[in-house]
């Protein structure tokens, strides 16, 4: 016969028991999820030529497709690459496809490549763990020299056609730089890529995007940067960032396995030659 104490009792037990394997499952990281299934999700964005972008047949490929692999490849486990759409700023990237989800179906992945590393943004996502720079990005320009003939300031761009990428950090400082001065200079297009085919028609004097992908671009439409002079802007708004990845935060053994992955691809000289299939030269990380 059950007696209020012992049933008191039981249900005390399996409250704590309830309690304990909680605890054990939210103390559980990643890795071992990764490890027991022998897969690491990674997400990259979608239509982001150098480094993540389809090809031939739809299949993706670039510069981070291949890192994913890489990373995949020290873990001892199988990649599965999850191309995203960019939302309308990075901390919706970072919600959707690294610590929540997204609102109807999908899942998050493992972890996300090519996440912007300013220190005040880093600090402020506490849902997710920002490290392991990998790039360093600049703004460049690039531009006919018979056209341009020095490049020593920003306003040496006025009076002349300068392809941006529309709603880029290009395009913002175009249209708002000393007092609007350059605003009638820029050309958007859809794409980088659209930009440089322009100027390389020579429809536009210059193009201004970031460095990477200026150089990918460059190295698609089977052009050489050594032919055309690459000038970087001292004091732009932001002009250089590091570039890095993202996972869950409260997932350490994750991290750390992630950090000795491409300490060995940097060390092995993998991860520069990663960059020169595509191009790009890489740039070290000042953060």
């Amino acid at each position: 016969m059950w007696t209020n104490k012992k049933q008191h009792t039981l249900i005390a037990s399996m409250t704590l028991a309830a309690c304990m394997a909680a605890s054990s499952a939210a103390a559980e990281d990643r890795l071992d999820r990764v490890r027991e299934k022998g897969e690491l999700s990674v997400a990259v964005y979608r239509d982001f030529p150098p480094y993540s972008f389809a090809g031939e047949g739809g299949r993706y490929t670039g510069i981070d497709v291949d890192l994913a692999q890489a990373l995949a490849d020290q873990l001892g486990v199988k990649l599965i690459l999850n191309p995203v759409t960019a939302g309308e700023d990075s901390n919706d990237d970072l919600r959707t496809y690294v610590w929540r989800g997204p609102l109807i179906n999908g899942a998050v992945s493992d972890v996300m490549l090519h996440i912007g590393m300013d220190p005040e943004y880093v600090k402020r996502n506490d849902k997710a763990d920002l490290f392991n720079a990998y790039q360093r990005e600049t703004v460049a320009v690039i531009y006919h020299d018979d056209v341009i003939s020095n490049l020593d300031s920003p306003l040496s761009l006025s009076g002349h056609k300068v392809a941006v990428e529309n709603d880029s950090i290009s395009d913002y400082y175009l249209s708002g730089s000393f007092n609007g001065r350059l605003a009638s200079a820029a050309v958007r297009k859809t794409t980088v890529d659209q930009a440089v085919d322009a100027y390389l028609k020579g429809e536009v004097d210059a193009v201004m995007a970031p460095r990477g992908q200026l150089e990918g671009a460059m190295f698609r439409l089977k052009q050489t940067t050594t032919q055309h002079d690459v000038s970087e802007f001292a004091g732009l708004f932001r002009s250089s960032w590091d570039v890095g990845m993202a996972i869950k935060s409260d997932n350490p053994e994750l991290k750390a396995a992630l950090v000795k992955a491409m300490d060995s691809l940097r060390q092995s000289g993998k991860l520069d030659t990663l960059y020169q299939a595509y191009g790009v030269k890489r740039a070290e990380p000042k953060g």
